[in-house]
């Protein structure tokens, strides 16, 4: 009489007792797939603080899980500006701010600036302005952003006569062009190629408009800033 064995893990073969399992990932693996589903959710409702169990779902995990990741929003919100951060070429950066040439140095930057929001979306402007996320303990990864506009803004500062506030307003004014153009192109509503073209001559133009003089809107914008 011949004996029948029954599979491991009950009577179906092994094969669909395992289909429905999620990847095995190791602790990092884990981490990088919790933040890409966090990603998600921040760009979709446009800031913090967001749904753990909302995640959870999307990552197809425990909230248990997700909180022995992040004890909290603002570790998450931590973890999400350092890894938005890294994508950043530091490299290409300092080389486009040291084009012989000022408002060619401009134009550089922002076609970098441009060239990030359109590959992964306006997630690092999300959470640089997260009102939220800016009441948390850790102000040491959002000092390391504002270090990295520092080159450029110096770099106008010296070049155009304005003050370190005032250069620090232009920057940031001039940022809205790449970004809202590479949001845009992030979501397929325009022709990349064109809209990095426009981007840098807006820049270029703004720039020259200056002529050496602060338009007055930004003096007073400047007055008031409170900046990093």
């Amino acid at each position: 009489m011949i004996e029948h064995r029954s599979q491991p893990g009950g009577n179906e073969p092994a094969s669909a007792a395992t289909s429905d399992r999620q990847p095995r990932f190791n602790r990092d693996e884990r981490q990088a797939d919790l933040l890409r589903h966090a990603a998600r959710e921040v760009l979709g409702q446009g800031g913090f603080p967001i749904s753990f169990e909302r995640l959870a779902c999307a990552a197809k995990v425990s909230k248990a899980l997700v909180y022995n990741y992040f004890p909290n929003q603002y570790a998450l919100g931590s973890a999400l500006l350092s890894d938005a951060l890294a994508v950043v070429d530091r490299t290409a950066l300092r080389h486009a701010v040291a084009q012989p040439d000022v408002l060619t140095a401009a134009r550089d930057c922002a076609d970098l600036y441009f060239d990030l929001v359109s590959r992964h979306g306006p997630l690092l402007h999300v959470l640089l302005a997260d009102a939220f996320l800016e009441q948390g303990p850790d102000r040491t990864t959002f000092g390391r952003a504002s270090v990295m506009l520092l080159p450029i803004a110096r770099r106008l500062k010296r070049e155009l006569g304005l003050s370190s506030r005032e250069a620090m307003v232009i920057v940031q004014l001039l940022l809205t062009i790449p970004e809202e153009a590479g949001r845009k192109v992030f979501h397929g509503d325009v022709d990349a190629e064109l809209a990095r073209r426009l981007c840098g001559e807006t820049i270029v133009a703004s720039l020259a408009a200056l002529d050496g003089q602060t338009p007055a809107h930004v003096a007073e914008v400047a007055a008031g800033a409170d900046f990093l």
